[in-house]
């Protein structure tokens, strides 16, 4: 088993470092095992690095999985017919959806960044949109999980119930997971459609647009009066490539949207005539391909990001006063803020879990303050009833999540009897659950 030292880590966007004192690359799962029982310090595993809370920031030992052997995909046929697979739990989701592809397989939905593993993409309740689709979490119909002490246990529906409502979304508080069965589908194409709409005309339209697509989502560009409406509706059509140049390259959006929030800082007002001009000069665009590859973004400007989920009873009505608020307090705000929705699910920490919700998620540029998250746009989400992405920056503790979650106190019970002595928590979980960290 390869240890890295004492390096430092960080998170993809830079808000999250941590120097551990060791850095473990288990081979199999008997150096896995090793790793668990021998570490010094709380324990931690690190995937991707796509959470912007300090999930799996530790000066004990993290442990990273690339290097472990990854089995093959399995497809599974359960007596209830429902289409499934097992599937390496360390595996990155579009190395997984490139592999269910191959075997004629795809997952019902994904959100917009693939790269996450799928224990850390489920462990945080990640999500696309579309109000038919729960979040990835949703999808597990079980799992394998090795334990603090380094036991495996195996946790299903039918067998252990409450544990894996527990399992689908664990902050990896629970253990370490090895594989996930996930209901899949047969592989499917989308034709997407992006268009850039005026933002009281979407605002209005979007009930309507969620029902009448599969995937619906929009992005509100600060600074002007448009948003960017993005659609996915299942397709037989032949692949083709986006023909639209600016909506069709997210990165190249993103550019244009610094260099004129740079070039103009000094005028606001001029700032949105000009941006309302050229958004109102867009073109739609049109792509059709593989599902995975559509719903899926390449994200290359890094940022920092807050996303909170709200009823969706009053969703559209945060949106409109946080927009608001924005336009007044953060003219330098540049990225899009995106909306979108989940249906609802069972999973005890699932901020979806008891109804649907609608997502709004807020980015400033990773080299941008982002202390006016906390000051200005959080009390707005928690006033309406918001309840946190878990990989996202948010500052509620243990007696705020214990109001917003029904089960959160079942889940410290569970917790507390698979790692008494909360090997698997860092400062950050420790905060969240009431516990001490790494003992």
């Amino acid at each position: 088993m390869r240890d890295a030292g004492a390096s430092q880590w960080s998170n993809w966007s830079g808000c999250v470092k941590a120097q551990p004192g060791q850095q473990l690359f288990p081979r199999d799962l008997d150096e896995l095992r090793a790793a668990i029982q021998g570490a010094r310090g709380g324990v931690r595993v690190r995937g991707a690095g796509h959470s912007f809370t300090p999930l799996n920031a530790t000066d004990g030992t993290m442990i990273c999985l690339d290097e472990m052997a990854i089995p093959m995909v399995q497809v599974l046929a359960p007596d209830d017919g429902e289409l499934r697979a097992r599937l390496p739990a360390g595996a990155s989701l579009n190395a997984l959806s490139a592999a269910l592809q191959a075997q004629g397989l795809a997952f019902r939905n994904l959100g917009d960044i693939d790269v996450q593993s799928l224990a850390g993409a489920t462990a945080t309740a990640t999500h696309g949109t579309g109000r038919e689709f729960p979040c990835l979490s949703g999808e597990l119909r079980a799992c394998s999980i090795m334990t603090a002490d380094g036991d495996i246990r195996s946790v299903d529906a039918v067998s252990s119930p409450d544990e894996l409502a527990a399992a689908q979304v664990s902050l990896g508080t629970l253990g370490i997971v090895l594989s996930a069965d996930v209901h899949v589908r047969e592989a499917f194409k989308l034709h997407r459609r992006a268009q850039v709409r005026p933002y009281r005309e979407v605002l209005e339209q979007a009930p309507s647009l969620w029902r009448q697509h599969r995937n619906f989502e929009f992005f509100v560009i600060p600074g002007s009066d448009y948003a960017l409406t993005l659609t996915h509706d299942e397709t037989d059509e032949t692949d083709a490539p986006d023909i639209a140049e600016n909506l069709g390259d997210d990165h190249a959006g993103l550019q244009k949207l610094l260099w004129l929030r740079n070039t103009l800082a000094w005028a606001p007002s001029v700032r949105r005539w000009i941006l309302n001009r050229v958004l109102r000069s867009e073109r739609p665009a049109q792509q059709v391909g593989t599902s995975w590859k559509l719903l899926a973004s390449d994200r290359r400007m890094r940022f920092h990001e807050m996303e909170y989920h709200l009823p969706e009873a009053v969703g559209l009505t945060a949106l409109d006063e946080i927009r608001s608020m924005l336009d007044r307090e953060q003219p330098r705000l540049f990225f899009p803020i995106e909306c979108r929705m989940t249906a609802a699910d069972t999973a005890w920490l699932s901020p979806f879990q008891g109804g649907a919700r609608i997502s709004i998620a807020v980015h400033v540029h990773h080299n941008d303050d982002y202390q006016w998250f906390f000051d200005q746009l959080e009390p707005i989400f928690l006033r309406y009833g918001g309840r946190p992405h878990w990989g996202k920056l948010h500052s509620l503790g243990r007696s705020q999540l214990r109001e917003l979650y029904p089960n959160f106190a079942r889940f410290e019970e569970l917790r507390r009897s698979l790692d008494p002595d909360g090997r698997l928590l860092n400062p950050h979980l420790a905060k969240l659950f009431g516990e001490a960290a790494g003992a």
